[in-house]
């Protein structure tokens, strides 16, 4: 870095003087300099000017009416706000999907290793078993639903013989 602090005010008087003895070999990259300019003046400026014209009155317009520009700049920080939650919601969604999936085949892996140990047969037996088990809590189910499902009837035939007849005061619309 003092390196540099020493050398750069010997650059600044290399870019000051026209003439300096190393001239030539700064001259292919000064041509190379105005040969960049010259293709921006020609091809880029008539195609940019327009643009920086546009963006001048257009922001020249937003500082006059500020209230227009807290609008603009709240509608672009609702988008920014809204990509990035965007963004988010797909890495929730990808890392629950790489839970899932490795908790699968987890179980396929567990699940092999049991058959591994048990044997097949005994393997089956065990599935049959809780296959009963499930059916037997299904049917458990259904009957205590059915159960409650009589006594809440019951009790909403009840309710419907216990009510008044006719007009009440404050009930229903006049």
């Amino acid at each position: 870095m003092d390196m540099l602090q020493d050398y750069l005010p010997l650059f600044l008087n290399l870019y000051t003087t026209y003439y300096t003895p190393y001239e030539p070999y700064i001259r292919p990259f000064m041509r190379y300099v105005y040969y960049a300019q010259s293709y921006a003046y020609k091809y880029l400026f008539p195609t940019l000017w327009p643009l920086y014209r546009l963006t001048r009155t257009v922001f020249s317009w937003l500082s006059d009416a500020p209230d227009i520009a807290t609008i603009v700049v709240l509608v672009i920080l609702a988008y920014i706000s809204l990509k990035v939650l965007d963004i988010l919601r797909r890495q929730v969604i990808y890392w629950i999907s790489v839970t899932l999936k490795l908790l699968l085949w987890a179980g396929v892996a567990l699940i092999g290793f049991y058959v591994y140990q048990r044997g097949v047969e005994q393997s089956l037996e065990d599935l049959g078993w809780v296959l009963a088990y499930f059916a037997a809590l299904e049917n458990e189910g259904e009957r205590l639903g059915q159960s409650k499902g009589k006594a809440k009837m019951a009790q909403a035939r009840k309710a419907e013989r216990e009510a008044p007849r006719g007009r009440t005061r404050g009930g229903g619309w006049y």
